[in-house]
């Protein structure tokens, strides 16, 4: 295993920067996720990390070397792809094989060692019951989990999984996701993933990197990312229902500091806080303003005024799930939504009391649009 850094790395198609001067480092044995929207430059990562594609500028190490100049094939890397390029001519087994009888490969297995590490390889992936039949019989999913299995079953430096198990159904990628969760335990190799899910990479990885139009907008655990969000952007990103974005005046009044939204609701902004709030602000109007993000979960609802910082507003929604209900509450240019403990039944239009916990309140600059979906 190996660890992986790359320094300010660029790569243009065009005009269109797609990874733009971009470093980071990977830590030996890490599974380490890249997550972002389409268009963010997760995938052209990946490919200058393999070889397939070449930066413009910048440097890639894996272990201590330099590899900007050596082919893929050199570079000892296994990647697995969204496609499934599989060979069609091939059972599962040679296609699981494949990268075990190549040229270059500097041990050859004998027919009974390669035999152990496809059928271990293919039972992990669940999948074993398959290795006689051809790709043209399997289900998309299946074929999915061949290729996983083609790219997992020999043991390079680094693999670079590029959204290898996007085309399961919902219940697969949860078994997904524990199994490859197992292999990255069991085998103890530098892992990359791309994905665009954001509960892959929160169960999956040990650290996430979120791109933004090939810029770097966040690296951190899971646990920092989702609870300290370096942007709007990150926030709207990670989360269901996502965080609330709510963009509002600053009063001063009395020595103290307040969020007006419109004629919804007005808050005070604890003293405590004021400082983030107005590093974020931005004049609009001639007038102050400033963008606060907070959670579903952290917000508290009531029939009941909850403390004196509370306020009302009207119900426009509200979605049941098993154990829970998702109330939602129309603003002028966005919703607001709360997450309760448990369900609950009002009535659209009811009055009822919220208040933000504001422990859990964030304070971003203006980076994404808000508007009513």
């Amino acid at each position: 295993m190996a660890q992986v850094r790359v320094e300010n790395l660029t790569k243009k198609y065009g005009r269109l920067m797609a990874v733009n001067n971009v470093s980071f480092g990977c830590r030996d044995g890490e599974f380490f996720s890249i997550l972002g929207p389409s268009g963010a430059g997760k995938t052209t990562t990946l490919e200058l990390i393999a070889g397939i594609k070449k930066p413009d500028s910048g440097k890639i190490y894996i272990g201590t070397q330099l590899v900007n100049d050596l082919p893929p094939q050199e570079r000892d890397v296994a990647m697995a792809f969204e496609s499934y390029s599989l060979y069609p001519h091939f059972s599962v087994y040679e296609n699981i094989a494949f990268p075990l009888r190549a040229p270059t490969r500097k041990k050859k297995l004998s027919s009974k060692e390669e035999r152990k590490k496809v059928e271990e390889m293919a039972n992990l992936l669940g999948i074993g019951e398959l290795l006689d039949r051809r790709p043209r019989h399997l289900s998309g999913g299946q074929r999915q989990r061949v290729s996983l299995a083609r790219a997992m079953v020999r043991r390079p430096q680094v693999y670079l999984l590029d959204e290898p198990i996007a085309h399961l159904d919902a219940k697969l990628k949860v078994s997904a996701r524990t199994t490859l969760k197992r292999l990255a335990y069991k085998l103890g190799t530098t892992i990359i993933y791309v994905t665009h899910d954001y509960k892959e990479a929160l169960a999956l990885s040990d650290r996430i990197l979120i791109l933004r139009k090939g810029i770097i907008e966040q690296i951190g655990t899971p646990e920092e990312v989702y609870l300290y969000p370096s942007s709007d952007f990150v926030g709207r990103l990670i989360g269901d229902p996502p965080i609330n974005l709510i963009d509002g005046e600053v009063i001063k009044k009395d020595g103290k500091t307040f969020l007006k939204v419109e004629k919804e609701f007005s808050m005070q902004i604890h003293q405590d806080l004021v400082g983030l709030a107005e590093k974020v602000g931005w004049e609009e109007d001639g007038r102050r303003r400033i963008r606060i993000g907070i959670r579903p979960t952290y917000i508290k609802v009531s029939k009941e005024k909850l403390s004196d910082e509370s306020f009302q507003l009207p119900v426009y929604a509200v979605e049941h799930k098993a154990d829970s209900s998702i109330v939602t509450f129309e603003l002028k240019d966005t919703f607001l939504m709360a997450r309760t403990k448990e369900r609950i039944n009002w009535h659209i239009s009811e009055k009822v009391w919220i208040d933000f916990d504001h422990k859990h309140l964030h304070f971003f600059k203006k980076t994404v649009h808000v508007s009513k979906k």
